[in-house]
């Protein structure tokens, strides 16, 4: 299964950004010069709105589901737990703490991602 994602993840890559080499690739005095000259702007728009949802949008909002899967599976769990906990009450609060705890650092490593792939966006 990871070796899949792998290979999809290379062969999107490559298939989406493929086309836009050649379309918009050209010599000038034996120098290639990538990504350069776009023949319309109805394409050089599309990429755009592409790059824009693939590269950003897209990643961003399946970080954001994933983190707030992992609290709400968290929160159900720490329920459980507390619901079986008989130790008394100084157990309980340091079950609460260790939960705050954990649900400020999944909140705090979804921010640093998104923050990092906004960042890294926009310097593209």
């Amino acid at each position: 299964m990871i070796y899949a994602a792998m290979v999809i993840t290379w062969v999107v890559g490559i298939v989406g950004l493929a086309p836009v080499a050649f379309v918009t690739t050209i010599v000038d005095d034996g120098i290639c010069l990538g990504f350069f000259v776009w023949e319309s702007p109805t394409a050089r728009m599309a990429v755009l709105v592409f790059g824009i949802f693939g590269d950003f949008l897209i990643p961003v909002t399946l970080f954001v589901y994933c983190y707030a899967r992992i609290v709400v599976v968290m929160k159900r769990q720490i329920r459980v737990m507390a619901a079986h906990n008989v130790e008394g009450l100084a157990q309980l609060s340091a079950a609460q703490i260790q939960n705050k705890r954990i649900k400020w650092n999944i909140i705090k490593t979804m921010i640093i991602v998104s923050a990092c792939r906004l960042i890294n966006f926009i310097l593209r």
